[in-house]
């Protein structure tokens, strides 16, 4: 009953989480459209996102490990909810800049302690509980965006979402805690191993898929088609990530994440000769379950007693394929979207060579 509990409160907290990213395109439309503010500010916007929520969830990761996830989850929960005032119409840049930040470190933090309440508590099949978790990372902004955008207005939307995530979020945080008497590498033993270098590395840039339509859907398509993308995508990227993640429990992880990494190969290849619609789908399912599934590879490698601390961490790989995937892409699809397309193509390639160095790396171990 205690794990149920605990799994469900993850879910819900990831539902609101997803907002931040999954919902950007909504937001960055309306930067532009009401408020002036050009691509490359909202992409830096989007970067400024990307950074704050994993640097500020290796903090919030290891006091978590360490003091469990209620007092740095209920701090979380108040920047997470603070950071919508910055849609507020009349603010200046830097203050928008700053309100964004903060905000986005709440997420990073949430996310964090929500993800490992899964990995820390289902050992047997952490692919699966971190999969459901991760769930709503891609089904909340399905269920949020359709109605932000009948509302056409950020400052409503800043008001709603400030007071739903005041309210609600410190009463999912006090249901979530850690199991006791865990084993594991400590963060200083294992972020110098050659296995957690690969795994970054490869994590980093198979992100950048992912990332990259996150950010610059408004970029790659248009009309209906971006309509229906904007819907779609987020909905497929929390599908998948159940769905793989109980897949790499029966096959295995690094498996599971090789065949992901090669239909990606494939998707960014029909993005670029304009094929509608099949690209977002294959990158939302597989792209967005790629992050539960190095996540679960960490605590596969490293134990579970400071998997907090070494999933945040690994997340900073997001910097990476953030900026590839925001800034570097969206630059490049303004002037050839084919090339865009092409860069999300190149990077799982790497993402692919890195984990076959891992597996490589296995199988000589088990000789």
């Amino acid at each position: 009953m205690l794990k149920k509990r605990i799994l469900v409160s993850a879910l819900v907290i990831m539902l609101f989480n997803s907002v931040y990213q999954y919902s950007w395109n909504v937001f960055a439309m309306y930067l532009a459209k009401y408020y002036g503010l050009s691509v490359m500010i909202t992409e830096v916007m989007f970067f400024i996102f990307v950074f704050m929520s994993t640097f500020l969830q290796i903090l919030g990761g290891y006091i978590s490990d360490i003091k469990g996830p209620r007092s740095i989850g209920l701090i979380a929960a108040v920047f997470s909810a603070a950071g919508y005032i910055a849609f507020m119409k009349d603010i200046n840049l830097l203050f928008r800049f700053l309100l964004w930040a903060g905000g986005s470190a709440g997420e990073g933090i949430l996310y964090g302690i929500a993800t490992n309440s899964a990995l820390k508590w289902h050992k047997d099949n952490r692919g699966l509980a971190v999969g459901i978790v991760s769930l709503g990372f891609g089904a909340g902004a399905m269920i949020f965006n359709p109605v932000f955008l009948g509302i056409h207005s950020l400052q409503e939307i800043s008001v709603i979402m400030f007071f739903l995530e005041i309210i609600i979020l410190p009463l999912l945080v006090m249901n979530l805690s850690y199991p006791e008497k865990l084993s594991g590498k400590r963060p200083r033993e294992a972020v110098f191993t050659l296995p957690f270098l690969l795994i970054y590395l490869s994590y980093s840039l198979g992100t950048v898929p992912l990332i990259s339509l996150s950010s610059s859907l408004f970029i790659l398509r248009s009309g209906y088609s971006l309509l229906i993308a904007i819907i779609t995508f987020p909905l497929m990227s929390g599908l998948g990530r159940p769905f793989m993640g109980r897949f790499s429990d029966t096959i295995g992880r690094i498996k599971t994440i090789f065949i992901s990494l090669s239909i990606l190969m494939l998707a960014g290849i029909l993005g670029a000769l304009n094929v509608p619609l099949l690209p977002e789908l294959l990158i939302g399912f597989l792209g967005g379950s790629l992050i539960p599934l190095f996540f679960a590879l960490v605590g596969d490698y490293m134990g579970e007693a400071y998997s907090a601390s070494l999933t945040s961490i690994l997340y900073t790989g997001k910097n990476i394929g953030g900026l590839i995937g925001s800034i570097g892409i969206g630059y490049v699809s303004e002037k050839s979207i084919f090339y865009g397309w092409f860069l999300m193509v190149l990077s799982s390639i790497l993402s692919l060579l890195f984990l076959l160095i891992l597996y490589k790396l296995n199988s000589k171990k088990k000789a």
